[in-house]
């Protein structure tokens, strides 16, 4: 579940110890050539085929003319949908970041499409959904299961999605139904989606029987695309850009720091994508004399509550700390 990003890198062969305990300050630059991160500018949308893949087992082979989704359980009139019966009701489209709980600090499992489908809530209003179920557990074709709350499962924004970017659901992605629950992390949006019971207990999945969060609430982050990890800089000015995100929580203010953290810079917010979507900022940075110089980025969500600076390992709630790129500034 986890990537081995350059900060596990540093932590674990004790390079930026080596690299400022070491006279000859060329060691820092070949670190920076080591670990150099080329800038990447993302799409707002992501494409399906660049869209991060983390699954509990491999795609499972699903044929339409055997499949089916049960709600059943805590309910007045049980439901068993086709696909076909799934396509012919009424469905809305909503922009939605998923993040995999297991991203480290800026790395790539964090992505973002336009899911299309039914609302959950219409479903469970269908079905009679009893105000006695605590969790909606949600099960998957290749074993995987995963539950939400039943207060959260009617909040309305929850979705039973067919539809990916325009087009059906890639294999990879959770054909022919998945779960799009925005604002937790991307194991509690079930893929290959089998099965909706609703429970009179706290249902706990795969992850959680293993120690990971149940609440899975997505932690504030924030991502600097540009300039890279190890780049180089030059000129008057260069634009520093990147994204943040706070799941359904939005993002309010994004800022930057030249001078490791003693003062921070408000960048420039674009408009707003949805309001469970990533956010992109940018700051046009006035250069200062030639140097290595270490980028910081902090973000404060729709709450106003701040980022948290405390590094901290994906399990078992979600990684933490700053993301911060080191580039070198020459005349």
């Amino acid at each position: 579940m986890r990537k081995f990003s350059r900060r596990d890198f540093l932590r674990l062969a004790g390079g930026v110890a080596v690299a400022s305990a070491l006279p000859n300050p060329a060691w820092a630059g070949i670190l920076d050539r080591l670990l150099h991160e080329p800038a990447l500018l993302r799409p707002a949308i992501t494409p399906n085929d660049k869209f991060y893949v983390t699954s509990y087992r491999s795609a499972p082979d699903i044929r339409l003319d055997q499949w089916s989704l049960a709600i059943k359980g805590l309910v007045e009139k049980p439901l068993t949908l086709t696909h076909a019966d799934l396509l012919a009701r009424p469905a809305v489209a909503q922009i939605v970041t998923l993040e995999c709980v297991g991203n480290g600090v800026a790395a790539d499992a964090i992505s973002t499409a336009e899911w299309k489908g039914l609302p959950l809530k219409a479903l469970l209003d269908e079905a009679g959904a009893s105000s006695q179920a605590v969790d909606v557990i949600f099960r998957a074709a290749d074993g995987y299961s995963d539950s939400i709350p039943l207060a959260r499962a009617r909040a309305g924004d929850v979705l039973v999605a067919h539809t990916m970017n325009g087009v059906p659901l890639p294999r990879g992605h959770g054909f022919p139904a998945r779960m799009i629950v925005p604002g937790i992390y991307g194991m509690k949006n079930v893929q290959w989606l089998t099965e909706i019971e609703l429970v009179g207990e706290d249902y706990k999945g795969y992850y959680q029987q293993k120690g990971w969060s149940d609440e899975a609430a997505v932690k504030t982050s924030s991502h600097i695309d540009l300039p890279g990890h190890g780049g180089v800089v030059k000129g008057r000015e260069a634009l520093v850009q990147g994204f943040a995100f706070a799941g359904t929580r939005r993002i309010k203010k994004v800022e930057v720091s030249f001078d490791d953290g003693e003062t921070w810079r408000e960048a420039q917010l674009e408009p707003e994508l949805a309001p469970a979507a990533w956010r992109f900022w940018s700051y046009r940075w006035e250069l200062p004399k030639p140097g290595r110089y270490s980028i910081a980025v902090r973000a404060t969500d729709g709450r106003g509550r701040l980022q948290s600076t405390e590094e901290q390992a994906a399990f078992p709630d979600g990684a933490g700390g700053l993301h911060e790129n080191t580039v070198n500034v020459i005349a």
